[in-house]
């Protein structure tokens, strides 16, 4: 069955077209930045949620030894990683080494002095981050999402590859595409 997800607002303009299982975990990946453009899910401070989202950098303490299992010792890279995940779950997508510092220092850990040395390993080497816009923003793709997913445990939820004649775009030699187009 082809499925088409469109959303538009005044900043962004997505559409998704393949399978339903190509489509969903597109959508499941976009999400995040689909409630950003909108503000849907801001919360207001009230419910049962409320207490157990983190709202900023400060709280990576709290949500570190809720996530992680004790006696976990994540290499620098994959703690960097983890930092950048935790980041998405108060809906800061993206983040600069700055940001990366202050979950070291929330932490009482000392951050590394090849900081952004290891930012750009891990976005030239590993793959798991991109640029995001200005020089020194990144912020996660789905390898690097999986990655984290994987070292908390979590299904990595990684878009499955598109055979070829199923209705997914694979304009990129044979890698699934997400068409998007932002606005002035």
């Amino acid at each position: 069955m082809k499925v088409v997800f469109k959303f538009s607002t005044d900043d962004v303009s997505v559409e998704v077209e393949g399978s339903e299982e190509w489509v969903q975990p597109h959508i499941q990946f976009l999400m995040p930045f689909l409630r950003q453009s909108t503000g849907a899910g801001q919360e207001d401070g009230s419910g049962a949620d409320a207490a157990a989202q983190p709202r900023d950098i400060d709280d990576v303490g709290a949500w570190w030894e809720a996530r992680l299992s004790k006696g976990a010792n994540p290499s620098m890279q994959d703690t960097i990683l983890l930092f950048a995940f935790f980041m998405r779950s108060f809906r800061k997508t993206v983040f600069v080494s700055d940001d990366i510092r202050r979950c070291f220092s929330a932490m009482g850990l000392e951050e590394p002095k090849s900081l952004l040395q290891i930012l750009g390993t891990l976005k030239r080497d590993h793959g798991t981050l991109l640029n995001a816009g200005k020089r020194g923003e990144y912020m996660m793709n789905t390898t690097g999402i999986a990655r984290a997913r994987e070292l908390l445990g979590e299904e990595p939820h990684v878009p499955p590859a598109t055979p070829s004649g199923d209705g997914g775009s694979t304009g990129t030699g044979g890698r699934p595409t997400v068409g998007t187009v932002f606005g002035d």
